[in-house]
């Protein structure tokens, strides 16, 4: 690969980079930020409203440190809870409360009108599915 083709990589994985951070702040919603909603979002999409702080770890691309920083003010406010795994008493779950669902499905509604916004204004439907396919890609080599 010649060096001009490194460089245009570098400065697109820079320009997704900031994309992703400018939407994530164009997404904070009900008073939360953009991660914590996804946190709440995933726990309601969850078995039993329900999962292992792992599994954050996975679908946030966090670090599992990252993931408690997130958890601690969510669990303070009583959104979020942690309980015993019953398949591994070393573990515990982390659990979304009745509080925490209704949090989250209000959330789920202004982020679903936010995000659809931004992308309408960005991207036509045949970009968006085209670009869907490509981040899509992208994310599995991640």
């Amino acid at each position: 690969m010649d060096r001009s083709r490194k460089a245009d990589d570098l400065a697109l994985a820079l320009e997704l980079t900031r994309a992703a951070s400018g939407l994530r702040r164009r997404l904070d919603v009900q008073g939360l930020s953009f991660r914590e909603f996804a946190v709440l979002h995933h726990l309601a999409h969850s078995p039993e409203r329900r999962l292992r702080r792992l599994d954050l770890v996975e679908l946030l691309g966090i670090t599992p440190s990252g993931v408690a920083r997130l958890l601690a003010p969510l669990e303070k406010q009583g959104y979020v809870d942690r309980c015993p795994d019953p398949r591994d008493a070393r573990r515990a779950l982390v659990t979304l409360t009745g509080a925490g669902g209704a949090l989250a499905e209000e959330a789920t509604a202004v982020a679903t009108d936010k995000a659809s916004a931004l992308l309408g204004r960005a991207l036509g439907p045949v970009d968006r599915e085209a670009f869907a396919t490509l981040l899509h890609r992208f994310t599995e080599v991640l």
